[in-house]
């Protein structure tokens, strides 16, 4: 899995490589199978009646309430990039490495798949049939289900597999109710930085209000994700966690910069800082 997981993440895989092995296994299994089925959500080419069946199998499978059913041709042609493509065809294999975790770690990645799958469909049925979103509750609902449930799935794996290694059990819930907001804000990053094409190409628009408020939120997002990986006990969890906020914080600030219709990226220069940073960084003093 480890070739796949390289191939169809710049900067995640930089974070699962440096977790503890116990904890890797179960994070891997859940990001590939959130990105198989985010490749198959974004296949433009594709009719919304198609994608959305194809997810709902997807979800029986994952669920183990079905048999795999392959993912039909069409959709891994369409897929963005031939390592999504690659990704789709090999479902199945991620599917047996679901199957092969300890149970209570397979239990929660089908729920976070769970989560991840809602918003995936609602995305799909609901701008087939709009163009914006209608309230500011939507957005925030929207990135809970995409972004915000990972929060709490990587601190609940992380009790499940290292225990108080991870953090103390008292402070699991206030650890988790963190971790939400901190996923949201990473899904707010991307709704901020892809929103003109997305309104331009895709007709869609994930923002009511101004987006300054929403930058402001997805600010204190980074700063909460910032905290809780300082608070986690062990160092390669500390850094795994870190280094999505850090570069959080510097895309935020290129967007803060950033003139109309021009796309903001990070340069690989910038993500091995904050590799760098996030190594370097000592943990919350308790």
């Amino acid at each position: 899995m480890d070739p796949l997981l390289k191939s169809v993440s710049r900067t995640f895989y930089l974070s699962i490589k440096r977790l503890p092995p116990k904890m890797r296994a179960g994070v891997a299994v859940g990001y590939l199978l959130a990105r198989a089925t985010d490749s198959v959500a974004d296949a433009s080419r594709i009719p919304h009646a198609e994608r959305i069946a194809t997810l709902r199998a997807m979800g029986q499978s994952i669920a183990g309430t079905a048999q795999e059913a392959p993912i039909p041709e069409a959709i891994c042609e369409a897929a963005d990039t031939p390592a999504e493509a690659a990704l789709l065809t090999r479902f199945g294999d991620v599917l047996d490495a679901l199957a092969k975790l300890p149970p209570q770690q397979a239990t929660l990645v089908r729920e976070v798949l769970a989560s991840i799958l809602q918003g995936q469909l609602w995305d799909l049925s609901f701008f087939e049939e709009h163009t914006r979103v209608l309230s500011d509750e939507q957005t925030r609902l929207y990135t809970y289900r995409v972004a915000g449930c990972v929060g709490r799935f990587w601190t609940r794996l992380g009790r499940v597999t290292l225990g108080d290694h991870f953090c103390a059990a008292e402070e699991a819930e206030e650890m988790e109710e963190a971790a939400v907001r901190y996923g949201c804000g990473l899904q707010l990053i991307n709704i901020l930085r892809d929103r003109e094409e997305d309104a331009r190409t895709r007709g869609r628009e994930y923002l009511c209000s101004d987006a300054q408020v929403w930058m402001d939120r997805a600010e204190r997002a980074m700063q909460d994700g910032l905290d809780y990986a300082r608070r986690l006990r062990g160092w390669r969890v500390r850094v795994a966690s870190m280094l999505p906020a850090l570069l959080g914080i510097k895309t935020l600030a290129k967007l803060r910069r950033a003139k109309p219709g021009k796309r903001v990226k990070i340069s690989r220069a910038t993500v091995y800082s904050c590799v760098l940073c996030a190594l370097l960084s000592p943990p919350k003093k308790q």
